[in-house]
């Protein structure tokens, strides 16, 4: 065993279902696709979106299953073969959201694998169609060296992937340094960056198959750094880091790339003119923003509103199905909500579910106010906690059908 959290029995049984799972689904999307070749439609929802979301289902299993396997123990070569599958359906999923940490793990698992440059540069068009912008997966496909060009100044997910900088940066100039910062990272970083992934009790949870930090094996494999301090540690997959040894990679300043990127400034148009009240709760570099959302809330209807809005504001994520969301919002009374799941999405309001401890997060929480401000809770009728932080001045008791409640 590699990861002794995990239950041998359930993740074997895991794996077995999952492989008659994705058996199942292989043929379903057989006949789906004989229909689609026929001009047959079973379902009010069209062959092509139901092909592909039984593609993204399968890739998950195999995602799953590679973990499982590792965390397990089991030879690191029982692992290619779903690796392989798992890239091609990957490629069939089309623009479906699939996740970040998803992609990034695959990404960084191909170049553990040492698998084929092809692969990698079919990885590097899935990431173009389904337009992730991200600085570590940037560095990863560019170090690749597969003609790959492009490092973003962005992270998607700032906390904790943002202080891979610091790796990167340190191993230009000092080895060692680097490795150092690159054991602090996860030891301490990297694992608690993830707690609003509802990490934290995960391994107390039926199906817990590991976490794995492939991506910073991959950066250490790519920046040839000393990680033997990292060989026990439960989230580094030391074994695949130093699987294979024969990949070149190309040599990468991030300095380089920050020379020549540029970086636009934030044009900011202040003043929500749909609701001025809520410029006293929302920063200003999102009035614009929020002000286009309620307007095109009261203005389209549900399928526009939602089809504009699935992924910026992830709705997409909250009512899988168009379906479901205009059901929910039949009475018209969401706004409110749509507004906080913008805000989380911005990375303004702090999203925790029920069973998580405000004092383990509070370094997320950002301030984007000059002045001073108080920590405020937003009450949406579900499991989770929502917090920001507002002007300490400010009174206001709810955002349309949302409570707000101050939190002492």
């Amino acid at each position: 065993m590699r990861n002794h959290l995990c239950i041998e029995e359930k993740c074997r049984k895991s794996i077995e279902l999952h492989q008659r799972f994705i058996a199942e689904d292989r043929e379903e999307i057989k006949g789906l696709e004989e229909d689609e070749k026929n001009g047959i439609q079973r379902k009010s929802k069209d062959n092509k979106s139901r092909i592909e979301d039984t593609y993204l289902l399968i890739f998950k299993y195999e995602l799953d299953d590679i973990r499982a396997k590792y965390s397990l123990g089991d030879d690191i070569s029982t692992i290619e073969e779903d690796y392989h599958n798992a890239i091609y359906d990957l490629e069939q999923t089309g623009t479906r959201e699939v996740g970040y940490l998803s992609l990034l793990w695959t990404i960084s698992l191909g170049i553990l694998l040492e698998t084929d440059k092809k692969n990698i540069e079919r990885l590097s068009k899935v990431v173009e169609k389904k337009e992730i912008n991200d600085a570590v997966i940037d560095f990863l496909l560019c170090a690749s060296d597969i003609g790959y060009t492009k490092i973003s100044n962005e992270y998607y997910k700032e906390n904790p992937y943002a202080k891979t900088r610091g790796i990167i940066d340190f191993a230009q100039t000092d080895k060692r340094e680097a490795s150092k910062r690159l054991q602090t990272y996860m030891e301490k970083e990297w694992f608690k960056g993830h707690y609003d992934y509802e990490w934290k009790n995960s391994h107390k949870e039926p199906g817990y198959v590991g976490y794995w930090s492939f991506e910073t094996a991959a950066l250490a494999k790519i920046l040839a750094l000393d990680d033997t301090s990292l060989v026990n540690n439960n989230h580094y997959p030391y074994d695949l880091a130093h699987y294979k040894n024969s990949m070149k990679f190309k040599p990468i300043s991030l300095s380089d790339y920050d020379n020549k990127q540029e970086i636009e400034e934030l044009v900011i148009i202040e003043g929500i003119e749909n609701n001025p009240a809520l410029e006293k709760v929302i920063p200003p570099r999102w009035h614009a923003f929020i002000n286009e959302l309620i307007q095109d809330y009261n203005e389209l209807d549900n399928r526009s509103f939602y089809e504009k809005y699935k992924k910026t504001i992830g709705l997409g994520q909250i009512w899988f199905l168009l379906e479901e969301y205009e059901e929910e919002n039949e009475g018209k009374n969401l706004l409110g909500s749509l507004i906080v799941f913008a805000m989380v999405e911005k990375g303004c309001i702090l999203q925790l579910d029920y069973k998580d401890d405000l004092e383990d997060y509070d370094s997320y929480l950002k301030n984007y106010w000059d002045i001073e401000t108080k920590l405020v809770q937003f009450i949406l009728d579900n499991d989770q906690n929502y917090y920001a932080l507002i002007p300490m001045d400010v009174d206001i008791s709810n955002m349309y059908e949302v409570p707000l409640q101050d939190v002492n």
